[in-house]
């Protein structure tokens, strides 16, 4: 059965589930079928061959971001209207460091689907085979983390352990590539980490303001990550549509990624839910972000143009391995919900915007997104 903004209800309401209980995906007792110390091991190696810049001072910068994400908050709550619980923690990560944190959470996350495959698999694969398998994943994990690790400023980790509060979740950044791409550009320092901790205090306010967001959002990871735990007869349909697909000249991979390969109908439709999702969020982010930056950073306006650059313009290799990642479809993601959000802001201003955050049902599905006016059709209605 299908709410009224066309996702299954059985997905809303497990919101109101999840709110009693902690989400399955954290379960610190859950099968390790990942082999986290290779995977953290290799990444962190190909990581560290990287330099770190002249003047990196984890210690002071951490200070300061810490200082800088308590003024941001502040400035998001008053734009956004989301009020999170407590004060935003930073942490500075090098990018060793940052692999090894995304390498736990990718056990954390995956480990069951993963697990469960494993289980089936042993029924026909020899031991050997298991061991290689199982090595082979983490050495491609840790790999595309290391590569990953040279480009990330900053995350606002989810997943969180069991044991952690809303007020004790930290915000990361990669101290060495902040410090790098200051100097490569000559950004003002103290202006460019405002500006940076604009955008990931709006991302702690959506997750740790509306109750519903972050379990809503586990559950449908957790749909998400079971095309790992298909079957092999769902595997060779989820290929064969994808053959179909490209015979038509359609790319399966430009909403999801490689997963578009494999993936089926079902979970294709999961997968557009969750990407309409994060199109909101981080379409959202960036509205925030530009508008409490608009007299608290001067240069907002050029660190937006450079780094949208710097998504845009990617070298060769990194173009294939951002769509085979689905990094394309997270590009178009900031692309589509900023047209989307402002779209929005303009035909009813920012308290219409706001309440996208009351419940799951406000959320547009992904042909709404596209066509905003789809959406206030749908919604002007019942909302003000």
């Amino acid at each position: 059965m299908l709410s009224k903004n066309g996702l299954p209800s059985q997905l809303v309401k497990r919101t109101d589930m999840a709110l009693e209980t902690h989400d399955h995906t954290l379960n610190a007792s859950a099968p390790n079928y990942l082999d986290v110390a290779l995977a953290t091991r290799i990444g962190g190696s190909l990581a560290r061959r990287k330099s770190l810049p002249s003047s990196y001072r984890p210690g002071a910068l951490e200070d300061e971001l810490n200082e800088l994400s308590i003024v941001a908050q502040e400035r998001v709550a008053k734009e956004s209207g989301l009020t999170p619980p407590g004060k935003p923690r930073a942490r500075i990560l090098d990018r060793a460091q940052w692999v090894s944190a995304n390498v736990a959470s990718v056990d954390r996350l995956v480990g069951p689907a993963l697990a469960a495959a494993d289980a089936r698999r042993k029924r026909h694969a020899p031991a050997a085979f298991e061991r290689l398998s199982r090595q082979g994943s983490a050495a491609q994990l840790g790999s595309v983390l290391a590569w990953m690790s040279s480009r990330v400023l900053g995350q606002y980790d989810v997943l969180v352990g069991e044991e952690a509060t809303f007020d004790e979740d930290v915000i990361s950044y990669v101290g060495p590539n902040i410090v790098a791409l200051e100097q490569r550009h000559g950004f003002d320092p103290s202006q460019f980490r405002l500006w940076l901790a604009l955008h990931e205090t709006t991302h702690r306010a959506q997750f740790t303001g509306p109750t519903w967001v972050r379990p809503y959002f586990l559950g449908l990871i957790n749909d998400v990550v079971s095309v790992l735990a298909s079957e092999s007869s769902a595997l060779v349909a989820g290929l064969t549509r994808a053959l179909k697909e490209m015979a038509s000249g359609q790319n399966p991979m430009r909403e999801v990624g490689a997963a578009g390969l494999i993936a089926s109908e079902e979970q294709l439709e999961v997968m557009r839910r969750l990407s309409a999702l994060m199109s909101v969020l981080e379409g959202h982010g960036e509205v925030v972000m530009d508008e409490a930056a608009r007299d608290l950073v001067p240069d907002a306006q050029h660190f937006h143009s450079v780094l949208r650059q710097r998504r845009q313009h990617p070298s060769a290799p990194s173009r294939i391995l951002n769509q085979v990642l689905g990094l394309d479809a997270k590009l178009r993601q900031y692309e589509e919900g900023e047209t989307f959000i402002r779209a929005l802001r303009e035909a009813k201003g920012p308290a219409f915007v706001t309440s996208l955050f009351d419940g799951p049902e406000n959320l547009p599905s992904m042909e709404e997104l596209k066509e905003p006016s789809l959406y206030l059709a749908r919604t002007t209605p019942t909302r003000k």
